[in-house]
């Protein structure tokens, strides 16, 4: 008898396992406590920058202050030019984590690297700033670290700021 064309059954099984398996391979990487936490350390980057323009253009000091209490914060500020007071500054923007646009998303710990080790693991009662000057210059001795994790813990993303003030999100500690 002649085949006519077409795939027999041994063939359609053996091409749906091949998918099967590579389907499982492949939804490690699309899960959304990843995705989340990937988004949320390079939104939490960019505001790095953010706060450097930003004291930049408005010609006097601006920064971002990381909040460790709940499941951490971050606050983008400038300070007026007519009330230069540290007490007191302009919040551009405030981020929030666990809630909003980021609601798998919680600090895990925030460092500063300078002569001696200062690091709090989150939930925390400490803030920590990174200060520029109005020509974007950091203010801040050291590197600081801020890690973001989901709240399973079993995924995290670390962000690191070093002594020039530039940011890049990595997979583990800090250069």
């Amino acid at each position: 008898m002649k085949r006519t064309g077409g795939l027999s059954l041994v063939e359609i099984i053996v091409v749906l396992a091949i998918l099967g398996i590579l389907l499982t391979i492949g939804l490690g990487y699309f899960n959304p406590d990843r995705i989340a936490v990937s988004q949320a350390s390079e939104v939490l980057s960019s505001q790095v920058t953010r706060a450097r323009l930003e004291a930049i253009r408005n010609n006097t000091n601006g920064g971002i202050t990381i909040n460790t209490a709940g499941n951490g914060s971050l606050q983008v500020w400038v300070l007026d030019r007519n009330n230069p007071n540290l007490n007191n500054p302009v919040v551009l923007q405030t981020i929030t984590l666990g809630q909003g646009d980021f609601p798998r998303v919680r600090c895990r710990s925030v460092a500063r690297v300078a002569s001696s080790t200062s690091t709090t693991n989150c939930p925390g009662t400490d803030s920590y700033s990174f200060t520029f000057d109005a020509r974007g210059v950091p203010q801040e001795q050291g590197r600081l670290s801020i890690v973001l994790s989901n709240f399973a813990g079993n995924f995290q993303r670390t962000i690191c700021i070093n002594q020039q003030g530039r940011s890049q999100v990595v997979n583990g500690t800090c250069p």
